[in-house]
């Protein structure tokens, strides 16, 4: 059963954790076990920081396009409750194969200023040349109006066997995961593909750690096919990014719109 809670008090709550965290670039999905068990419920928590510390966001009805778990080519939509975040959702699964739960969220908007604020993010992401563009296209400096959008993945190991892949889900930016990161050893490169609307993206920015070292961050670039590859050599959780930034629609009130995306599994 899904309990709603009023618009106003969804709008009220999302301000509230958002403006909290304008400064964290970073959205996750993490779960209470990353092998579960056979038809055990696990909870997940909506995360949003940097570097593995983030805070809790809830799950709320009508702040995200899709938020689905399943096994496969099979997913199916969870439900949860308004409010909840500790955790936010709760998932189980019947086969004893590689679980995915993606998260898609409608979006938020930022001011970023001075114009500093602005470069300083891009190098972040590796989107220096967009500053270039920027002024070319005749944009304001003074503040900077983004809209953007989260697009989380998480990878289960269900039943502890190493089984099944990783897929594209349909996001509109996405990290896969071409090898199962749960079948590889201590050490093995994992490589993931970036790919927006399905499509990979050359050249692009990914980064990756692991949160028991996560001031220890990998930056690679996307090649041709869109693939990187990230060396696993630490155990436990890891967290991959990108972020993608385009020129939005010409009806758009905002000067650029972008895309964050993250993937999160455990490794040997």
């Amino acid at each position: 059963m899904n309990l709603r809670l009023p618009p106003i008090l969804i709008a009220l709550i999302v301000l509230t954790v958002s403006g909290s965290q304008l400064g964290a670039h970073e959205f996750w999905l993490e779960p209470d076990e990353f092998s579960p068990k056979l038809d055990a419920r696990t909870g997940v928590r909506i995360r949003i920081g940097e570097h593995f510390d983030g805070a809790l966001y809830p799950y709320l009805t009508g702040t995200f396009f899709k938020f689905t778990a399943g096994q496969g080519e099979s997913e199916q939509a969870v439900e949860g409750l308004d409010g909840d975040d500790d955790p936010a959702i709760g998932v189980a699964f019947r086969k004893e194969t590689l679980a995915i739960v993606a998260h898609h969220s409608q979006s938020n908007h930022v001011t970023l200023e001075p114009w500093t604020k602005f470069t300083e993010y891009l190098a972040e992401i590796g989107q220096e040349d967009i500053a270039k563009r920027h002024r070319a296209l005749g944009k304001p400096t003074e503040k900077v109006e983004e809209r953007y959008y989260r697009a989380a993945k998480l990878l289960l190991d269900v039943g502890g066997a190493g089984n099944g892949g990783d897929r594209f889900t349909g996001m509109p930016l996405e990290l896969v995961a071409d090898r199962n990161p749960y079948a590889l050893e201590p050490g093995e490169r994992l490589p993931v593909r970036l790919l927006r609307d399905g499509t990979p993206i050359a050249g692009a920015l990914v980064t990756a750690f692991a949160k028991s070292a996560p001031k220890m961050v990998q930056r690679v670039r996307t090649d041709r096919d869109g693939r990187v590859l990230i060396e696993l050599n630490a155990s436990g959780p890891w967290l991959i990014n990108a972020v993608h930034m385009t020129e939005p629609p010409a009806f758009a009130r905002v000067d650029w719109v972008s895309i964050w995306a993250s993937l999160v599994f455990s490794a040997k």
